[in-house]
């Protein structure tokens, strides 16, 4: 499976550092927040994040730019249609993180892998309520994403090798 569009649910802190460094690896990214708002102001943060950190020399101002060009709101959880990959960075919930799957599994289609940002609750239970729980993963992000260079896969129960 080749991804070239990455869906970021959730725009707090966390999910606005998975959305950037998503769009400095050269993906095209999509944030969405239950509060439309919240996604919108997040873009806008990425963006002037990205400007300082060229600033600071983290990386070129060429790459700010295209990063920049590449992070966009997604004002409605179906402007996820078509990302391969959707990372879920939202308050650790386990319905609502449910929830927010269960309406972007529909969104982007039973090919999407699904990954929690999840550091205290089981993926496993996070993906029993999901159609096509072999595609849940955890992806779990150290914190500030852009400058620590790990993030933690953790397979679920049912989590297919592939």
């Amino acid at each position: 499976m080749k991804v070239a569009r990455v869906g970021v649910l959730g725009a707090g802190t966390m999910g606005r550092g998975i959305a950037q460094v998503a769009a400095l690896g050269g993906f095209e990214t999509r944030l969405f927040d239950a509060f439309p708002e919240a996604a919108e102001s997040a873009a806008v943060k990425i963006r002037e994040a990205l400007a300082k950190g060229a600033a600071r020399g983290r990386w070129s101002e060429a790459e700010a730019d295209a990063a920049s060009n590449r992070i966009g709101p997604a004002l409605a959880i179906g402007e996820l249609a078509g990302c391969e990959l959707l990372i879920e960075a939202a308050p650790e919930d386990v319905e609502l993180k449910q929830g927010l799957f269960v309406e972007a599994a529909t969104a982007c289609g039973p090919e999407a892998v699904l990954a929690s940002n999840t550091s205290s609750l089981r993926v496993s239970d996070i993906a029993a309520a999901v159609p096509g729980p072999e595609r849940v993963v955890g992806m779990h992000f150290f914190n500030p994403p852009v400058l620590m260079k790990l993030v933690e896969v953790v397979a679920a129960e049912h989590s297919s090798d592939e």
